[in-house]
């Protein structure tokens, strides 16, 4: 984590550290540091039928960020072990997070001026760039995460990332990034638990077609994981069937950094793609108000999925 905070970004590119699980901490050109979902103990083991098969890579009392994004309240997203030491460490930084997350820090005592309750729907602009809540279909209140480095400033253009979150496949997850031109695509695959399954994957990806698509929740427990190698083979056998399309997977190592370069001019096969979601961007940014900020626990959904 240390060689990722001295990493220097520079711009129209994005550092992406894998913590594992569903974890990464982004790093931008501008030197914000945004953790999602880290997951830097072994809470979800209290029974002890889950123990994390991965090393920590850091401790939660030394982590430091600017924002902490957490997707939904099961425990390897919303660690409680985590969270709570992050947030008392860095009181400075914007935690944003759905209502049953926001409700559960609350309790583990951290103050409600730090959170930022996100609903799907919801744009919240800050600094350096933009954050898009969308639909996760996992628990009632589950969500991912549109980061948009672009921010709306031709002078510093930044790539984008989608934070799927823990997800079963759904028609409309693709409908609701459609406007946005999406460089890297967070996925998981891990089956279980009200996930999507290595298929679904795959066919959300292409629905989407990132720049670049990097698998994620699997490898921290034995019961809820798949083979990445897998899905990428099928990415790939899928690939072939589609000339128009060009997506180059990524499989990162826990505790690993890969940096998002993109190439100096859109490629051809993305070209349309392009020129539509930019144009809807323009028109969504004509309209939108920076901070649609909501207080934390104005939604009363409990967690409603399974699993982690």
């Amino acid at each position: 984590m240390d060689r990722t905070s001295k990493t220097k970004v520079e711009q129209g590119r994005v550092a992406v550290h894998w913590l594992g699980q569903a974890g990464f901490c982004l790093k931008n050109h501008s030197g914000d540091l945004i953790y999602i979902d880290p997951y830097l103990s072994d809470s979800a083991n209290a029974d002890g039928a889950s123990p994390r098969l991965v090393d920590i890579p850091i401790k939660p009392k030394d982590v430091r960020l600017s924002y902490l994004f957490l997707t939904h309240d099961h425990p390897d997203h919303t660690d409680p072990h985590s969270a709570p030491a992050i947030a008392q460490s860095n009181p400075e930084a914007t935690i944003v997070c759905p209502p049953s997350s926001a409700r559960l820090l609350i309790k583990l005592g951290v103050p409600s001026d730090q959170i930022t309750t996100a609903m799907p729907g919801q744009t919240l602009s800050f600094t350096n760039f933009t954050a898009h809540v969308v639909p996760a279909h996992h628990t009632e209140d589950s969500v991912g995460y549109v980061f948009d480095f672009n921010h709306g400033n031709d002078t510093a253009v930044g790539p984008v990332v989608y934070h799927v979150g823990d997800s079963e496949y759904h028609d409309g997850l693709a409908a609701a990034v459609a406007e946005f031109i999406t460089d890297v695509l967070l996925i998981p695959i891990n089956s279980e638990h009200a996930s999507m399954t290595l298929e679904q994957a795959v066919k959300l990806t292409l629905e989407i077609e990132p720049r670049e698509v990097i698998p994620m929740h699997y490898g921290m427990f034995d019961s809820d994981t798949n083979d990445p190698d897998d899905f990428v083979g099928q990415l790939t056998a899928e690939l072939v069937h589609h000339a128009d399309i060009a997506i180059a997977p990524v499989v990162m190592k826990q505790n690993s950094c890969h940096m998002y370069c993109p190439d100096a001019t859109v490629h051809g096969k993305h070209a349309k793609k392009h020129e539509r979601a930019e144009r809807a961007r323009q028109a969504r940014q004509g309209h939108e108000h920076k901070d649609g900020v909501r207080a934390p626990g104005t939604a009363n959904g409990q967690s409603a999925g399974r699993g982690r």
